[in-house]
């Protein structure tokens, strides 16, 4: 009896460890389902540094551009585009420094991307852009900085969108993303207050750099950058340039020449050696070396060691104050020669044309007055929405061109005629420069009998954008109208394309 009952309980027992055995994997792989480590693959360091503090410890972040590579210059292999496909997300800064990311994104099946600077307009790429060349809008586009994390102030901006990018995938995951950001935000933000602490009395305001990568640090902080050459660290300058620049240093007394590590820093030592300045470091931190990250360098002390680099020439009386750099006299400023100027038709107008006074008023240029205030410094950002609003407020909220005809469109109404040509007539303006309207009249009863355009041509040519004048009085009260002046872009332009061009124009 003893005995059976051993067997009993021994069987009972076996069979209680066999049912553990059974039941334990299913629940440890329902555990691990539900506590999976999220896979994040970031471009290059600046957007792994961001995102791996919004993560945290609920994922792993990797840097796809392998440490102290040149970004400009990167190109994935096969093999690291098949090593993505097992991502759960990828992040980078902009298809203006990461070039060969739209190509990849064709590839890619199920990752999702994100994109630190969606949303955010970018500076034109170089400062001599010459519009006057430009055609019509399918075959024109301009070269615009990407730079945008080497100010502290916009990296902040890119932080919020990394964030908001990863709670849209991963919502579940949304109060550690949030916190995460809110505390490296605030890292961030006493960051940039330190910018603008250390530099709100610059003396020095003119720093030269290897290349134009802190347009937007100079621009936030109230500096002038001056590069050697342009948006690619290892585009070559004119020798014309070399010596323009020899000539600032001299006349100006700066001390200092900003170089890269990890780019060919030989013009720069040709131009501080001929001027006997000494080169400091101004780290892109386009890609911090495995020494660094070893080290512990992060993208916070970096951009202080900027900071520090850059105080040193700041803090410098200069000898000599640079001149306001003087407007560049193009066609497209108002500078033209009489003889130049054409006869255009009304198919230069051909399309289907929107008016950009709703984006005005929904807020969509704002980013855009900012830039303005900030690279005029004549009005405030309020101030130039309001000089704006003026000049793009109407009640026509499309402009239908054919080869000869107009319909205007107000709300649920449309006003059609035919035009004939009527003339050109050149005005100057207050600042000096001048501009050419087209005038056209309508052959039939409109509301819109005189109709004016300018659109900063002044020969035969498609119009990208235009400013318009309309009425029914007469061609010479339009041209003494200069508060008004209605502007439209493309139907098929959204608002943040018609801001980004507002600003490279």
């Amino acid at each position: 009896m003893k005995k059976k009952l051993k067997l009993i309980i021994t069987g009972l027992l076996l069979l209680g460890v066999i049912l553990t055995a059974c039941t334990k994997p299913k629940t440890e792989i329902k555990e691990n389902k539900n506590n999976k480590q999220l896979m994040i693959v970031t471009s290059f360091y600046p957007m792994y540094e961001f995102t791996r503090n919004i993560v945290g410890d609920i994922g792993e972040v990797s840097l796809m551009v392998p440490a102290g590579t040149e970004a400009h210059d990167y190109e994935p292999s096969a093999k690291e585009i098949a090593k993505l496909q097992d991502a759960d997300a990828f992040v980078y800064n902009s298809e203006y420094m990461e070039t060969w990311v739209p190509k990849m994104e064709k590839s890619l099946k199920n990752v999702k991307s994100i994109k630190a600077s969606e949303g955010m307009v970018l500076l034109p790429g170089s400062e001599d852009h010459d519009h006057s060349a430009e055609e019509n809008h399918d075959g024109h586009s301009h070269a615009y900085d990407p730079h945008l994390w080497l100010s502290p102030f916009r990296a902040i901006k890119e932080v919020e969108t990394i964030r908001d990018g990863l709670i849209k995938l991963f919502p579940e995951q949304k109060a550690t993303f949030t916190k995460n950001a809110a505390d490296y935000i605030e890292q961030l933000t006493e960051l940039n207050e330190l910018y603008e602490t250390k530099l709100a009395n610059a003396k020095q305001k003119n720093f030269i750099t290897q290349h134009t990568a802190f347009s937007y640090l100079a621009l936030d902080y109230n500096l002038k950058q001056i590069p050697i050459a342009g948006i690619s660290p290892d585009q070559e300058p004119q020798p014309s340039r070399i010596a323009e620049l020899k000539k600032l240093v001299e006349e100006t007394g700066i001390n200092y020449i900003y170089f890269e590590e990890n780019a060919n820093d030989r013009v720069a030592k040709t131009l501080a050696n001929e001027t006997g300045v000494e080169l400091l470091v101004l780290n892109p931190l386009e890609g911090l070396t495995n020494e660094d990250m070893k080290a512990g360098k992060t993208y916070i002390s970096v951009m202080k060691e900027n900071l520090e680099a850059l105080v040193k020439s700041t803090d410098v009386t200069p000898k000599k104050e640079l001149t306001e750099t003087a407007v560049n006299k193009t066609v497209s400023n108002g500078y033209f020669d009489d003889k130049n100027v054409k006869d255009r038709a009304l198919s230069d107008y051909v399309g289907e044309w929107q008016s950009v006074f709703p984006y005005l008023e929904d807020g969509t240029f704002d980013q855009v007055f900012d830039y303005k205030e900030k690279l005029t410094k004549k009005m405030t950002a309020e101030e130039y929405k309001a000089y704006y609003q003026k000049g793009y407020q109407t009640d026509v909220d499309r402009i239908d061109i054919s080869k000869d005809a107009m319909t205007f469109i107000v709300g649920d109404k449309k006003y059609s005629s035919k035009y004939k040509y009527a003339g050109k007539e050149i005005l100057t303006y207050k600042a000096g420069n001048r501009g050419v309207r087209y005038l056209f009249e309508a052959t039939e009863d409109t509301p819109y009998k005189y109709v004016q355009f300018s659109d900063h041509g002044i020969a035969p040519s498609k119009a990208a954008h235009f400013h318009i004048y309309f009425g029914n009085e007469s061609q010479q009260k339009l041209l003494e109208e200069m508060d008004n002046w209605p502007t439209y872009y493309p139907v098929g332009m959204t608002g943040f394309e018609i801001a980004q061009e507002m600003l490279a124009h």
